[in-house]
């Protein structure tokens, strides 16, 4: 199972969603989810695919995503914000010491 595709079940774990019938919307919201944070990581490929901190922050992204999707409301609804900004900080880094052990840089 690719990277992307593992986190589809975590997500309806982490909601409490059993059936199907939003599966299409999920996996919209982590596929969006998984651009946004790779967006503010860097953009080598090889670096997200198995790695757990990125699958946790696209976790955190997609659950925000979901928990606030009403268009009218002007207020997050649920905030995990905080957690967010922490793994990527930590992804970050972990970004930057990946590329100059494999000698390329953006």
């Amino acid at each position: 199972m690719k990277a992307k595709e593992s986190i589809l079940p975590l997500l309806k774990s982490s909601l409490r969603i059993a059936g199907d019938e939003d599966d299409d919307m999920l996996k919209l919201i982590v596929d969006a989810s998984w651009d946004h944070v790779k967006s503010m990581i860097g953009i080598r490929d090889q670096f997200f695919e198995e790695n757990e901190s990125f699958k946790l922050a696209v976790l955190q992204q997609a659950t925000n995503n979901f928990l606030n999707r009403a268009s009218s409301s002007d207020i997050n609804l649920f905030d995990t914000k905080y957690g967010m900004q922490s793994s990527v900080l930590h992804l970050k880094a972990q970004y930057q010491i990946w590329e100059a052990k494999n000698g390329e840089t953006e």
